[in-house]
């Protein structure tokens, strides 16, 4: 990495402590699995579901928001902005899809997987935007190091 290079968004991830890359790792993984749950079984019959596809377009559209944010921002608290706009929405849908859904398969395992792992990411991004939006507009490299 040439120091004299600003750093990519990827690069930026790339500096946190083990613990953090790790939750980033889990929450990329979580996400791509919506994947293996895009066609199922239903009623005999093979179908397309949408809420794994959900999952995935928010996944897609909230890294495209949070690089552009970086380019205008840096690496600050505000790139939480891309979760909120783009996995809210389908959180509280796929939330409401739950009970519908079950339990008993293993895509019910994955959602409700999916909505812990998400919903503690939501919750720490509202934090994060909340703390730049009064004032903590500083760079968050080594914020924990």
């Amino acid at each position: 990495m040439d120091p004299s290079q600003p750093l990519t968004l990827t690069e930026a991830m790339g500096t946190e402590p083990l613990w953090i890359r790790i939750w980033l790792f889990v929450l990329v993984a979580t996400h791509f699995s919506a994947l293996l749950f895009v066609v199922g079984r239903e009623a005999g019959r093979w179908r397309a579901r949408l809420e794994p596809i959900a999952i995935l377009a928010g996944f897609f559209a909230a890294a495209m928001l949070m690089y552009w944010l970086y380019e205008q921002v840096g690496y600050t608290r505000l790139l939480g902005l891309g979760h909120l706009v783009f996995w809210t929405p389908v959180w509280l849908w796929v939330l409401s899809r739950r009970r519908a859904i079950g339990t008993p398969s293993l895509f019910g395992k994955y959602v409700h997987v999916y909505l812990v792992i998400a919903g503690i990411s939501l919750a720490i991004d509202a934090v994060d935007v909340v703390r730049y939006v009064v004032g903590e507009h500083a760079e968050i490299l080594h914020r924990w190091g």
